[in-house]
């Protein structure tokens, strides 16, 4: 480990491990807040019969919407929301826009699986693969945009 980026978090009451474990409570949560948001929109649109597009659009959006609200909310235990909003903004809008091409990427290449029923196998299977995907794709992106908070001075939260 890079001594001066121990001791630049460590300042600020955050080492990198803290730091890593944080990043990884945050786009859990985005993540969660993400699909939440996808799923509702996936299933408004399927419920008033909309068009694949206007269902992917609609999705997306909601993905947008939730997965914010779910990074900024336990946030502001520690953090203004001006802060909260920024860390989310910065680290949320690129990595719910890489978690998202990830998953549907991920979703359009599994066999069946845009088709898969909600009960069916190959759906559950299908979402075990693209939630890992769409972590990984997405977990680079906020850490950035945590450690950038911290080297400012406004650590989040370590609990």
């Amino acid at each position: 480990m890079n001594q001066n980026n121990h001791t630049t978090h460590a300042k600020h009451g955050l080492t990198s491990i803290n730091l890593r474990k944080e990043t990884i409570k945050h786009t859990l949560r985005c993540l969660l807040g993400c699909n939440i948001g996808e799923v509702t929109g996936i299933v408004v649109g399927f419920h008033y019969n909309w068009d694949f597009i206007s269902t992917l659009i609609l999705a997306v959006s909601l993905a947008f919407a939730t997965g914010y609200a779910f990074t900024i909310i336990p946030m502001l235990k520690t953090l203004s929301l001006k802060q909260a909003a920024r860390v989310a903004i910065m680290g949320d809008t690129a990595s719910i826009a890489s978690m998202e091409f990830a998953e549907n990427t991920a979703a359009f290449l599994i066999p069946g699986f845009m088709g898969a029923h909600l009960f069916g196998p190959i759906f559950w299977i299908g979402l075990a693969i693209i939630l890992p995907v769409g972590f990984l794709a997405s977990y680079p992106i906020m850490y950035w945009a945590m450690k950038k908070e911290v080297q400012k001075g406004k650590k989040p939260s370590c609990h």
